[in-house]
C-alpha cells in the first residue's frame, strides 16, 4: 500500500552512489532531490557506509536503560561544527515528524499552555497534530502571504531580472509593531512560536527577518518559547548549517532557539531525527518529571552515523561549497528563465531551489522529459513547479548538464 502520490509510470531504483541512482527504465539518473531531500552528502557515502558496518558489528540497538557515549558526543560535535549560539541537550529519535511533534509537546509542558503560533506557509510534519489543516483550537496559522515581500525584493522568489540570495536583512522602515496586521493576537496564550525557516512544503518561501523577529519576540515576552523546525532546512541545505542562522537575531545566546527539531540530513538518508533543547529547559523538563521514550531513542547506530556525517561535512567544508553551488544553480536557472516565457520565477536559498512555471505549463511533462535526459527532480502539477534539492556534493558539470537539459525540454514546449 502506498499512501502518497507518485508518477503513473514506474521508476525502479536498482542501486545508488553519490549523486547517481541507477534505474531499470531510464538507466543512470543524476538525483537532483537527494533522495527524499535527505542525502545531503549523496547516496551511499563511503565513510558513512564504513561506519555502518563497524557499528553493526559492535552495538546496533539498546534498551533505553543502557547508555553509550554517542548521544552526548553527537550533541557536542554538532554544536561545535554548527557554532550553535547556546548550550543544548538532545534526544535522538527516528523521524522528522516525531521530532517536531516532541518539540511542540515539550513547549506545551514547559509553559503550561496549549496553543501554538505558526505561519500558514509552514510545513511541520505528517502527524495528525502537525499537518494541514491544523486544529485552530490549538494552532493559530497566520496568513503571512502579504508579508513575504515586505522590505525585501524577491523574498518569494526571483523574477526574470533579479536573483534571490537568501538575504533576510530588512531594507525599509516598515515596522511589524505599527503595521497593525497582527494587533488582534493575544500573545500570552501561546506555548510557542513554531518556525520553519524556508522550506514551506518545498516552495522555499523565506519570511522576512522583521516579521520573524517580531513574532518570536512577542511570544517570548509573554512567556512562550521559540521552536524551530530544521528537519528539511538543516545540515547545509540553506547555505548555512541551519536555516535559522539566516536570521541574525537568533545567532546570539539570549535569542537562540529554545528547541530545534532535526531530521533528514542528520542521517544522510538513515532514519534518525533529534530534538535539541536549551540546557536550562532540558534541566527544567527533567525536574518536572516529563518523560518520553520510544523503541529507538538514542540508538547507537543512528547516533554513530550522524557523528560521521558531521565529521565529513566539516572536513569537506560542504556547507560553504553548497552555498556557492546554490548561487551558481540559481544563476543558471535565471538565465534560462529570462529566455523562456514558460518560467514564472525562481525560488531559492542555498541548495533549495524551485522553478515556478506559468499557469498552463505542465510540470509533469518537464519532469518526464528530464527523466529521458538522465535527470531526476521533483515536481508538482497542482502547484506548477519543478523541485531541485540537489546534494551538496553535486559538481558544476552536473549542474550544467541538468540546466542544459532543462532548457532543451522547456524549448520543446514552445
Amino acid at each position: 500500500m502506498r499512501l502518497f502520490v507518485r508518477p503513473e509510470w514506474p521508476i525502479t531504483a536498482l542501486w545508488s552512489r553519490g549523486t547517481r541512482v541507477m534505474t531499470k527504465e531510464y538507466g543512470e539518473l543524476v538525483d537532483m532531490e537527494s533522495g527524499c531531500w535527505a542525502a545531503v552528502l549523496g547516496h551511499n557515502h563511503p565513510d558513512v557506509v564504513r561506519v555502518i558496518h563497524e557499528q553493526v558489528d559492535t552495538l546496533l540497538h539498546t534498551h533505553q536503560f543502557f547508555q553509550t557515549e554517542h548521544p552526548e558526543k553527537l550533541v557536542e560535535e554538532l554544536s561545535e561544527a554548527a557554532k550553535l549560539p547556546s548550550k543544548y541537550s538532545g534526544s535522538f529519535l527516528s523521524s522528522g515528524s516525531e521530532a517536531v511533534s516532541l518539540a511542540v509537546m515539550l513547549s506545551e509542558l514547559l509553559t503550561g499552555k496549549r496553543k501554538k503560533l505558526c505561519m500558514n506557509i509552514t510545513y511541520l510534519g505528517a502527524c495528525k497534530d502537525l499537518r494541514h489543516p491544523r486544529d485552530n483550537t490549538y494552532w493559530d496559522d497566520l496568513d503571512v502571504t502579504g508579508c513575504l515581500g515586505c522590505g525585501e525584493l524577491g523574498t518569494m522568489g526571483c523574477n526574470k531580472r533579479s536573483e534571490i540570495n537568501g538575504n533576510t536583512k530588512d531594507t525599509n522602515e516598515r515596522n511589524c509593531a505599527t503595521c497593525g496586521r497582527y494587533n488582534h493576537l493575544n500573545f500570552s496564550q501561546y506555548a510557542s512560536f513554531v518556525f520553519e525557516p524556508g522550506n514551506s512544503g518545498g516552495l522555499v518561501l523565506t519570511p522576512p527577518a522583521k516579521l520573524v523577529t517580531f513574532l518570536a519576540g512577542k511570544v517570548r515576552a509573554a512567556g512562550g518559547l521559540l521552536v524551530v523546525n530544521e528537519v528539511t532546512t538543516g545540515f547545509g541545505r540553506t547555505g548555512e548549517w541551519f536555516g535559522f542562522q539566516h536570521y541574525e537575531f537568533m545567532n546570539d545566546e539570549s535569542n537562540a532557539p529554545d528547541l530545534i527539531a532535526l531530521g533528514k540530513g542528520l542521517g544522510n538518508g538513515y532514519p534518525i531525527s533529534a530534538v535539541l533543547v536549551r540546557e536550562n529547559l532540558a534541566m527544567a523538563a527533567e525536574m518536572m518529571g516529563i518523560r518520553y521514550v520510544q523503541s529507538h531513542i538514542d540508538d547507537p547506530l543512528g547516533c554513530r552515523i550522524a557523528r560521521e556525517i558531521i565529521k565529513v561535512m566539516v572536513e569537506g567544508e560542504w556547507v560553504l561549497k553548497g552555498h556557492e553551488t546554490g548561487k551558481y544553480i540559481r544563476s543558471r536557472l535565471m538565465d534560462i528563465a529570462a529566455k523562456n516565457k514558460e518560467i514564472k520565477e525562481i525560488h531559492g536559498r542555498g541548495m533549495m531551489n524551485v522553478v515556478m512555471l506559468e499557469k498552463g505549463v505542465s510540470a509533469e511533462a518537464i519532469f518526464k522529459g528530464l527523466l529521458g535526459a538522465g535527470y531526476f527532480c521533483g515536481f508538482s502539477e497542482q502547484l506548477g513547479f519543478i523541485h531541485l534539492y540537489a546534494p551538496l556534493i553535486i559538481s558544476k558539470e552536473e549542474v550544467n548538464g541538468f540546466c542544459n537539459a532543462l532548457e532543451q525540454v522547456v524549448n520543446r514546449l514552445h
